[in-house]
């Protein structure tokens, strides 16, 4: 049997995460709100897994640039995805960390791919860039764009690209719009460290290895991130130093539907699809059945 109950948190995933009718609840949304859910959750010590937010780092090493061949389009391309689906995804590649000696030339090329990006109608099917979920999204990634330019003045963050809403005219006029917004700036910034869920993504660079997965690792989350080299044993390696449940290679936004998914810190807890889901709907028994007609003999 399936129940499908429509609310809002307080009128439905509260009562339904507090109640003691139930034996597992999983949660898929933002970090702050999967905070209440685990805490209704334990009043009842009920067991719970939780899927929460982003700020993944899509990292960039300077053999990417080493042929102008169909690897260096497709890496290109692998930019630009922090527009997919309007950045409405948790692994969003929202960071963009760029090897220092190709800084500039591969930034520049991937400003001018995310420009040729189409935005439109989504029932469109040559749209590349719909329309945000809501007015209220909407408003929330303006909100973050708009201080974060002024931030920046501040700071020293420098907006490359977009930033601001997009008017389609005719039956799209008034639409959820938001132009895909690239801004550059360092690590610390809050553009860099707070999920915006829209299409923005955060650029700076980094010195070598190390310092790329120190930058990358520098974030309240670990749900997913992204290495693109030609190098296998550095994309290898990479993969291992991240902290982060999933790590692309070469490739972003693949979601195999065997692979497991999650977060490390406040990504979240657990796994879902994969034979790991099944774990979390699980509980572990052990019968001790003895044969015997005989007493221990302790007593």
């Amino acid at each position: 049997m399936l129940n499908i109950v429509n609310g809002f948190g307080i009128e439905a995933g509260k009562p339904l995460a507090s109640s003691n009718r139930i034996r597992k609840i999983a949660f898929t949304g933002e970090t702050t709100t999967g905070r209440l859910i685990l805490q209704y959750a334990s009043a009842n010590i009920i067991p719970s897994t939780v899927e929460l937010g982003g700020k993944s780092a899509n990292i960039f090493f300077e053999d990417v640039a080493q042929k102008d061949d169909s690897y260096y389009d497709k890496a290109q391309e692998g930019f630009v995805l922090f527009a997919l689906n309007q950045g409405e995804v948790c692994t969003c590649p929202s960071r963009a960390l760029l090897h220092k000696p190709i800084y500039d030339s591969f930034l520049g090329g991937a400003i001018e791919r995310t420009k040729l990006a189409k935005q439109g109608d989504p029932l469109d099917t040559d749209t590349q860039v719909g329309a945000q979920a809501s007015n209220d999204q909407l408003e929330k990634i303006h909100s973050y764009i708009d201080i974060d330019i002024d931030v920046g003045k501040k700071e020293g963050a420098k907006l490359l690209l977009g930033g601001d809403r997009v008017d389609l005219g005719g039956d799209l006029s008034g639409g959820y719009y938001v132009e895909p917004t690239i801004f550059e700036g360092q690590n610390k910034m809050r553009i860099f460290q707070e999920e915006i869920f829209g299409p923005v993504v955060a650029v700076t660079s980094f010195d070598d290895y190390d310092d790329a997965i120190s930058i990358a690792n520098d974030t309240l989350y670990g749900l997913g991130a992204g290495v693109w080299s030609r190098n296998g044993t550095t994309a290898c390696r990479a993969g291992r130093d991240l902290h982060a449940g999933r790590v692309w290679v070469n490739n972003y936004h693949n979601y195999p539907a065997g692979a497991a998914f999650g977060g490390y810190k406040s990504s979240g807890i657990g796994r879902e699809n994969n034979k790991l889901a099944l774990g979390h709907y699980q509980q572990t028994k052990n019968l001790l059945v003895s044969y015997s007609e005989d007493a221990l003999g302790f007593f």
